[in-house]
């Protein structure tokens, strides 16, 4: 029997003076969900970033923690006056977040390019 291989999400996060990426890799499940969460917050914490991205075009996973977990970050953005944008869904993150009826709490986005040139 072949053992499954978890990969963690890989966090990467890229700021200019008012706006701030995070891109992400891997799976974002229960067990990469708090290093989102920490990261994100703390870009939120930090007064004048106007727009938080969240980059998920190399994202091959995501479950109900790491919905819980963008809920969480949406919350806090609004609370300190920054908009959180989600750029490059694929498929299986944007059905997560289509099937919950969540679509419309979120900016969605096709590319965090536009937001930092990389």
């Amino acid at each position: 029997m072949a053992a499954k291989i978890n990969v963690a999400a890989k966090i990467e996060v890229k700021r200019t003076e008012k706006d701030a990426v995070i891109r992400l890799s891997g799976r974002l499940d229960m067990n990469a969900s708090p290093d989102l969460r920490k990261a994100a917050l703390a870009l939120c914490g930090k007064r004048g970033c106007k727009n938080l991205t969240i980059d998920f075009a190399n994202v091959s996973f995501i479950d109900t923690s790491g919905l819980a977990t963008l809920l969480e970050i949406l919350v806090a953005t609004k609370d300190q006056c920054t908009q959180l944008i989600l750029s490059s869904l694929n498929d299986r993150v944007r059905y997560l977040i289509d099937v919950n009826s969540l679509t419309g709490f979120f900016t969605i986005e096709s590319s965090a390019r536009e937001r930092l040139n990389t």
